[in-house]
């Protein structure tokens, strides 16, 4: 991997006159996090891409213009909050309805462990408190 890190220095050290602001900025990001891109080589465990975080937020990006009709930022806070949730219990492979009902059930009965009522703990049994 060093040679790719030899042709970077090299291109960087080149006047800088000739290249736009924005393969300036390019150049610049990647010399400053060169080692954190190319992680997954020093470890097989790190995925090569992030095609999982991209696929769980397609559809709060595709639908993000109706942001605009939230009303104030808390209720944008609100709706973030509600797409976090269901998109950690969806990550689990729960059933959103499942969770919310088991969830709503036990803050009913009294229940304030909210440390245990996690998507993947809320599921493992019916009522934990």
């Amino acid at each position: 991997m060093m040679v790719p890190m030899i042709r970077l220095d090299s291109e960087l050290s080149k006047d800088s006159e000739f290249r736009s602001q924005y393969y300036t900025e390019a150049l610049n990001y990647l010399n400053r996090f060169w080692k954190e891109i190319f992680a997954y080589l020093d470890d097989g465990e790190l995925p090569i891409d992030n095609n999982l975080a991209e696929r769980t937020i397609r559809k709060l990006t595709t639908g993000r213009n109706n942001s605009l009709h939230y009303g104030s930022d808390a209720g944008a806070e609100m709706v973030a909050t509600y797409h976090s949730v269901i998109g950690t219990v969806k990550l689990h492979g729960s059933s959103i309805w499942n969770f919310i009902g088991t969830f709503f059930k036990n803050i009913f009965n009294g229940c304030r462990d909210y440390v245990n009522m996690v998507p993947d703990k809320i599921t493992l049994a019916a009522s934990q408190c």
